[in-house]
C-alpha cells in the first residue's frame, strides 16, 4: 500500500474507540505505524488530531509541526499553523504558539480564534494584564462577534476579575458562562424527563411527566426556606465536590435540610466519607421526599448565596474518622514525615501544565532526615524511587487517605484533589500552583480565601519551569 491509498479519514473513530476501551498504549502504536508511511497534509493533519484527543500533545505537536511544513496552498498554511498554535498552548509552549500566532495575524488581523489563542498564550506566559486588555478589546470592539465568541470571552474575563479579588462578579462569569460551554455537568436533572416513557410512546405522558417534575422541583433563590429540603447537585469533578460540600453546614444552619447529590457510582467512597460528617447524602433525586423540593448546583452556591471571601472559610468541614487515625499511625516515627503528590489525572487537559518535576522537588530533601511518602494512586508511581516510600497500594479508600494525611507533618502536592482533602482537613499544606491556576487559586494572596492558613500558595513564574516556587518552598522550610 502507497501513502496516497491509506484511509487516515478513518482512523479518528477506530482511535477513539481504543481510547474508550482504555487502550491509549495500542492507540499510540497504531497511530506510530500510520505515521511511518505517511508523508502528506491530510496524512499528517489526521494523525496530529488524533494524538490531541487522546491528550497526548506532545506526539500531536510532532505530526502538527509536519502538517505546518508539507502544507501548500495558502489556505492549508493557515489552517494548519492555527492547528499547531492550539496543540502549543495545550502543551505549555506558549512561547512557540505565539510565533504562529503574529504569522497568522499578518495574514487576518481580525480573526477572533487566533486573537484568543494570542490572549491564552500570553496568559499562560504569566502576561495577564496584556492578556485580559486583548480580551475586553475584542469583545467591546468587534462588532460581528457570535454568542459563541461572547460566552468564550466572558469566560476567560472571569478568571482575570478574580485574580483582582472581584469575587462575585468574577465567579458568576467563571461559571455562568462556563455553564453554556458545557465544562460542567449542569443539565437540569431535576425538570427533565425521567426517562419512564420512550421517545416514541405516551407523548402526551412524557410532557405531563416532565410538567410535575418542573413544578416539584424548584430552583434555589438562596433565601431561606424553613424546614425545606434541598438537593446540592455535584456537577463537577471530585476536588469540586471536597471543595463545595463546606456548604452544606451553612445551609442547614440556616434552617433548610440539605442533601448532598451524587450519582457516580465510582464516587461512593467519597460519598462514605461525606455521610459520616453527618450529612444527608444520595445518589437519586428520588431519595428526596416532598411535594416542593429545592435544588442547587454545588460550584454555583458562592453566587446563589451572595458570599465574599470572608465567608468561605469557617475552619476544618473533614476529619479523619478514628479507625483510619488509629490505622496509619505508623507514619509517625521520630522524624518529620511529610507527604507528596506531584502529578494528577494526565486524562486532565491541563495536567502537563500542573505537573511538577519530582527529582527538583526531592533535592530540597537532600541530605536531611525525613520521610517522604508519596500519595500518588494511579498515575506518577513509576517515578517513585528508594529515597520515597510509596503508599499506592495501601490508600484503598478516601478514609484511608485522609487518616494517612492527619497523621503527616504536612504535605506538598500540586492542585489535584489530594491539594483540597488536605486543606479542607486544615492540614499544613503547600500547593505548587501552575501560571494557569484553578479559579479557587485565583486571587491576589498566596493566602488562599477558600481555605485557613496552613495553606500556602506557591505560584508558578514561567511555563514549564518550577525554580521559583520551588525556591520559594525551601527558603519555608529552612526552619523546619
Amino acid at each position: 500500500m502507497n501513502n496516497t491509498q491509506i484511509p487516515l479519514n478513518d482512523l479518528e473513530p477506530f482511535i477513539a474507540m481504543l481510547d474508550q476501551f482504555k487502550r491509549k498504549d495500542l492507540a499510540k502504536e497504531v497511530l506510530n505505524v500510520f505515521g511511518k508511511h505517511s508523508a502528506y497534509y491530510d496524512q499528517y493533519d489526521n494523525l496530529a488530531k488524533c494524538f490531541f484527543k487522546l491528550k497526548m500533545y506532545e506526539d500531536s505537536i510532532v505530526y502538527a509541526e509536519k502538517t505546518v511544513a508539507v502544507s501548500g496552498s495558502s489556505q492549508q498554511q493557515f489552517t494548519s499553523r492555527f492547528n499547531l498554535i492550539n496543540v502549543y498552548n495545550h502543551a505549555n509552549y506558549p512561547e512557540k504558539a505565539m510565533r504562529y500566532i503574529n504569522q497568522c495575524l499578518t495574514i487576518d488581523p481580525n480573526n477572533v480564534d487566533v486573537i484568543l489563542e494570542k490572549a491564552y498564550s500570553l496568559f499562560l506566559l504569566n502576561k495577564k494584564s496584556q492578556a485580559e486588555e486583548i480580551l475586553q478589546n475584542t469583545l467591546d470592539n468587534c462588532a460581528e462577534l457570535s454568542d459563541e465568541y461572547k460566552t468564550k470571552i466572558r469566560f476567560n474575563l472571569g478568571t482575570y476579575y478574580l485574580y483582582k479579588d472581584k469575587f462575585q462578579e468574577g465567579l458568576k462569569l467563571f461559571l455562568e458562562e462556563g455553564v453554556k460551554m458545557r465544562f460542567w455537568n449542569t443539565e437540569s436533572i431535576f425538570s427533565r424527563n425521567n426517562n419512564i416513557f420512550s421517545e416514541n410512546k405516551n407523548l402526551h405522558y412524557e410532557t405531563m411527566n416532565q410538567k410535575i417534575r418542573a413544578e416539584k422541583f424548584i430552583k434555589w433563590d438562596g433565601k431561606v426556606k424553613p424546614n425545606m429540603p434541598i438537593i446540592i447537585h455535584a456537577e463537577a469533578g471530585i476536588g469540586d465536590e471536597i471543595i463545595n460540600f463546606r456548604f452544606m453546614e451553612k445551609i442547614r444552619n440556616m434552617g433548610m435540610i440539605p442533601y448532598w447529590y451524587n450519582s457516580y457510582n465510582e464516587r461512593k467512597d467519597l460519598l462514605d466519607v461525606f455521610k459520616r460528617h453527618g450529612y444527608n447524602v444520595i445518589t437519586s433525586i428520588e431519595e428526596v421526599k416532598g411535594d416542593k423540593i429545592y435544588y442547587a448546583q454545588s460550584m454555583h452556591l458562592p453566587i446563589i448565596m451572595n458570599l465574599q471571601y470572608k465567608d468561605l472559610w469557617n475552619g476544618p468541614y473533614l476529619k479523619a474518622k478514628n479507625e483510619s487515625i488509629e490505622k496509619w499511625k505508623f507514619l509517625k516515627k521520630d522524624k518529620p514525615a511529610i507527604g507528596i503528590r506531584w502529578q494528577g489525572n494526565p486524562a486532565y487537559d491541563h495536567d502537563l501544565h500542573r505537573s511538577f518535576p519530582l527529582q527538583q522537588l526531592l533535592k530540597i530533601f537532600s541530605g536531611k532526615s525525613v520521610d517522604l511518602y508519596s500519595l500518588q494512586k494511579d498515575n506518577g508511581l513509576e517515578e517513585i524511587d528508594s529515597k520515597i516510600i510509596d503508599l499506592s497500594d495501601k490508600l484503598e479508600t478516601w478514609d484511608d487517605t485522609l487518616g494517612c494525611i492527619h497523621n503527616l507533618d504536612f504535605v506538598i502536592t500540586s492542585c489535584t484533589s489530594v491539594a483540597h482533602a488536605c486543606a479542607a482537613m486544615d492540614k499544613k499544606t503547600y500547593i505548587l500552583l501552575p501560571i494557569s491556576a484553578y479559579y479557587v487559586w485565583s486571587h491576589s494572596s498566596e493566602k488562599s480565601p477558600w481555605y485557613g492558613e496552613n495553606v500556602t500558595l506557591l505560584r508558578q513564574q514561567k511555563p514549564r519551569v518550577w525554580d521559583e516556587p520551588i525556591e520559594e518552598l525551601k527558603n519555608l522550610l529552612s526552619d523546619f
